[in-house]
This record gives C-alpha cells, structure tokens and sequence, in this order.
C-alpha cells in the first residue's frame, strides 16, 4: 500500500508534548494522515521519499483547538461590537436567528470553517443553535464536511420564532438530533463527530432540560451547555438542580462559567467537567470575569474560544493574548493589593499555548488524537511565519501568543491534507464561497429591515427579567417531588 508522507522542515518547533520539548530545527514526518515520528536532526529523514514543506524559519506547532464557535454567525461580522450580552440576545441572537434559512446557514458555516482555517485553527466544536429545521442541521453539517475542518459538530436545542416553525414541540427537536446522528454520524473515527448543545438552562422546563441530557447520553454524544454566562443571574445556572438528578456526567463542556460560586465550580470538578472560556465576549459583553483561575483552582485545565465573530476576531492568538494578559493583570493587582510590587509572573505563554492546543483537544474529548505534535497523532500542524519580522523571534513561544495574527499563518496541515500554503487557502472555490456568503447576508439583511424591531436598554432588561421568572419556575420542577435521594 503506497504511503503519502510529508516532510515538514527547518523551523522552530514547539511540540506541546512534554518529552519532546521544543526543537530548534527539526523535522516532523508525516505518512497519510498521521505523524510518524518529530525529529532533532532534519538529516534523519534525507532518505525518505516525501514531499518537503519548508517552513524557512518559521515556527511548527500542532493546530490549534477552538473549543466554542457558532459558525451559523459568521456573516454578522463586528454587529455586536457595542452590545452587551442581553442587547445581543434579545436583538441579534433571537431576532435575527428566526430569519436564518437553511441556505443561510450553509453559506454561514462554511465561512466560519474557512475564517478557522485560515487562522491556524483545524478543530472546532460547532455550537450550532440555530437549527430552525432538519434541513438547517444537514446543511451546517454538509458544509463543515466540505470544508475539511476537524471537529465537533454540537446540534443545538435552542428554539426561535422561525416562520413557518418545522418544530411545534421539544421532542421533535430530540427526534431529528437521533435522525442526524444516525444518518451523518455513523462512524465514530470519522474527523466530524457529533455533540449536542444544550438549550440554556433556565429557558425551558426541568424535564425538557432532562430529557436533552438523557438522549445524549444514550446516542454516545458529547454534551455542552452555556453555563453561568450571566454573573448575577439566574438564568444559565441550575447546577445544583441537575447535579441532584445526576445529570451533571463526566465529560460535559460548560462554556463561560463567568458567574459561577464556589461551590458551583466543586460541583463541575466532582463530576468530571470540562471549561471552554471566551475571553472576547465575555469581558465586552458583561459576563463576568474570565474564569481561568478559578478553573486552575479547582484542577479544570481551561480551553479557548473566539465564540462569535459578531464582537471580536475569529482567532484564536488574539483570545490567547487577551486572556493570558487579563488573568495576568488580575494576579498582578491582588499583589499589588497587599502593598507589593509583583516580582515574577506566575501564568506563562506556554500555559496560554498548552490551553489554546491540549486543552482544547482534552475539552473535546480528543486529546488522544490531536492537540500535540505527537508520533501517533492526527496530522493537524501549522506553521507561523517570522519572515514579517526584521529579526527571529527570541522566545518563539511569546511571539506565537502574544505577537501573532491569522495574517502569519503560513501554513496548515489538517488531518495530513495541505489546507492553506505560503499565506493562502488552497483547495477551495472562494469566489464561489463569497458570493454565497454576501447573497445569504443581503437576503438576512432585508428581512431583518422588513420584519424587526430594535428594543430599548429598558425593554431589553424588561425582556431579561421575565426570563429569570420564568427560569426560576422552570428550576423548580427539579424537586416537583421533593429532593430526590442521591444514588
């Protein structure tokens, strides 16, 4: 059987595996799909017949893991730079989520796969909460295919007002995501897989919430949930009430966690729990703050998101660099607090690096195939050029988190498969994906023009707390029979 090997050269590797290390020249083979063996001494390799990728000084490292990304937004670049977090639920995400047909919502994913792409990203977990029909479902799923990218496809239980509605009750939703894994997702080694992103806690009776969590379990999914988004809310909580049904299951991703109490954050340790952190949206739009430490703190190795390109950028170097620098400044001021200067840096690029990789991989339950440059592993591998530079790098890995942008991505290598060469996608009709990406957005835009109405910060907070009415209710059903006892 023939072998497709790649040879990937002279540049700085970082591997993200602790027996490898960083290797200043050296050399990483690749056969089919697979990395076979991270060499010291390119020379290692001068007999072997592969195609040879130089990488001309620039720095090696595995592909990077977005744990968090709703692709189905992607054509609303920068439409909620100004919002806060109920502005852009109560306008955008329910307002203009009914209008998005299932065209759209192809068009949008595929953008969003490419924007990842591009910026060194070669997995994502996809929160797709807008599926209006079971056409919106096929249509993300076949674009994320087409795209090539790695990832989890997480079918969302969020409901819109979408006209005419293809579901009248919360089973039938239950009932397509069993048709779609049977039909899409039949092979567990396949490079998508899927997940269900829970409808937010809160918004829907203790039962339907069960239920949701239930039929992941039994169709083998992983399950994430936006949890603890909103600092001083209800909403977005109920922790305490699903942990009490023991539906809180090894394995489950909360994103955000901004707002969550000590004990709260026992409760995701003891049950095995897995953090993906957004640090864009969440320190624009209110959320809370960033919860790194208190992940640590708790023994949760934290992973990154870009969330929505509606606020900031779609890269991952830019949640690593605001990230790290926030939590940095945080331990700073507590330093500072007691009456002292801080005398070294307790959080390292390397431990940003680790989060935006490994722990990524781990949040998705696929640190055994990816997040590290380790023989074994899937070939996802980029190559972040230093030729914009006037001089290399002294510490490349502070130059990776710190001081990159998609722009310097060189190079992607996703699942062994040259995605993007010299600076450029390769492989793809991008007109093709523009112009169907700007007829879905003109045609979202007329509708949003012809049927929306924008609400007020007073309508928007009025709107807010009818919900926590409501989820307080909904929270109550968790002990319709009284406190169940603990298995």
């Amino acid at each position: 059987m023939s072998m497709n090997r790649t040879i990937v050269t002279n540049g700085y590797i970082i591997s993200i595996d602790d027996n490898l290390g960083d290797i200043q020249g050296g050399a990483v083979l690749i056969e089919d799909n697979r990395i076979v063996a991270v060499s010291r001494n390119a020379e290692e390799f001068a007999g072997v017949d592969a195609q040879v990728i130089d990488a001309q000084g620039g720095i090696i490292l595995p592909g990077m893991v977005d744990s968090h990304r709703h692709t189905w937004m992607s054509l609303l670049r920068s439409i909620s730079a100004d919002e806060s977090l109920l502005e852009f639920l109560a306008n955008t995400f329910y307002g203009l989520g009914a209008l998005v047909k299932a065209e759209d919502i192809g068009a949008a994913t595929m953008v969003g796969a490419l924007e990842a792409i591009d910026s060194g990203v070669t997995t994502i977990m996809d929160c797709c909460d807008c599926v209006n029909s079971p056409d919106h479902a096929t249509a993300a799923v076949e674009s994320l295919r087409a795209s090539g990218i790695r990832g989890v496809y997480a079918y969302g239980m969020q409901a819109y007002d979408f006209q005419p509605p293809a579901f009248t009750a919360h089973t039938q939703r239950l009932k397509d995501a069993v048709r779609l894994r049977k039909e899409a997702f039949s092979s567990e080694d396949s490079r998508l897989r899927m997940g269900m992103l829970l409808s937010d806690f809160g918004t829907l009776p203790f039962s339907e919430t069960a239920s949701e969590i239930l039929v992941s379990r039994d169709l083998g999914l992983l399950v994430a949930s936006h949890t603890g988004a909103a600092s001083t809310s209800i909403l977005l909580k109920g922790l305490r009430e699903l942990n009490d049904h023991s539906l809180l299951r090894p394995g489950h991703l909360h994103i955000h966690c901004n707002g969550l109490t000590h004990p709260e954050w026992e409760l995701l340790a003891a049950t095995g729990a897995k953090v993906s952190i957004s640090p864009e949206t969440e320190m624009q739009m209110g959320m809370g703050y960033p919860p790194f430490r208190a992940a640590l703190e708790h023994g949760i190795l934290p992973s990154f998101s870009t969330d929505i390109v509606c606020v900031g950028s779609g890269d991952l170097f830019s949640q690593m660099r605001l990230g790290l620098q926030f939590q940095r400044c945080i331990d700073n001021n507590y330093v500072h607090q007691r009456g002292h200067m801080p005398s070294k840096i307790d959080l390292s690029v390397r431990d940003a690096l680790k989060w935006a990789t490994h722990g990524g991989a781990e949040a998705l339950g696929l640190a055994s195939e990816i997040g590290s440059l380790t023989p074994g592993k899937k070939a996802d591998l980029i190559i972040v050029s230093q030729r914009r530079a006037f001089v290399p790098s002294s510490y490349p890995a502070g130059s990776v988190v710190l001081q990159t942008t998609a722009a310097d991505v060189d190079t992607v290598i996703l699942d062994g498969v040259i995605r993007k060469r010299h600076g450029q996608l390769v492989g793809y009709d991008l007109a093709t994906v523009r112009t169907r990406a700007n007829q879905a957005l003109e045609r979202i835009q007329k509708a949003a023009a012809a049927t929306l109405r924008r609400k007020g910060p007073e309508e928007v907070a009025q709107w807010f707390a009818m919900g926590e009415r409501m989820a307080t209710g909904n929270f109550a059903g968790a002990y319709a029979n009284g406190i169940p006892a603990k298995k």
